[in-house]
């Protein structure tokens, strides 16, 4: 029962991040750049907390274990990537943190997929629709990073796949908040 709790509570974290990030990523959409990194640092946190915290959960299933823990590694890497764009003297420069978006948001998307992949597999397809849409929301999200990479504009991909993420993400926390009242019989 206590892997019931902690599978409610670390996909709520997630859920919640996304939402912090998808703000942050709607406000750069619209030329709004104030506290913009925080947001997504302290979003990008709460994400890696909360599937971090889902990857703990005892499971046979070695794919969706896999998954939740490169999900979680890839959004802790975001988050360092936005800290870091705020802090003052900083000796990376503004591509290499760039990349180090682009590797985070990459690692979320091919977590996330993993995870839609093995939830798919045991028959949870509800799970497997929300994990999907994380997947393809981190794959837009690491693809308009690309585009900025080069110079292009891409804040219009980043935001979707922002949005995306936080849909997804808020759907299986529902999803796993219904199963648990079910279980219980409330």
């Amino acid at each position: 029962m206590i892997d019931d709790y902690k599978l409610v509570t670390g996909a709520w974290l997630d859920a919640i991040g996304t939402i912090l990030s998808a703000i942050a990523e709607i406000r750069a959409f619209q030329g709004i750049d104030q506290i913009n990194n925080q947001l997504v640092a302290v979003g990008e946190g709460l994400q890696a907390v909360g599937t971090m915290l889902v990857g703990t959960v005892t499971t046979d299933d070695p794919l969706n274990f896999a998954g939740n823990w490169i999900d979680g590694a890839g959004a802790a890497t975001s988050s360092i990537a936005a800290y870091l764009q705020d802090v003052e003297h900083n000796t990376i420069g503004e591509e290499d943190l760039l990349r180090l978006e682009i590797l985070g948001d990459s690692l979320q998307a091919m977590g996330a997929s993993i995870s839609a992949l093995a939830d798919h597999l045991i028959g949870e397809h509800a799970f497997a629709f929300g994990n999907g849409l994380q997947g393809l929301g981190g794959i837009l999200e690491a693809t308009g990073e690309v585009y900025e990479l080069r110079e292009r504009e891409g804040q219009p991909l980043i935001t979707l796949g922002a949005i995306l993420q936080a849909i997804g993400s808020n759907f299986n926390a529902v999803v796993a908040t219904r199963e648990l009242i079910e279980a219980d019989g409330l």
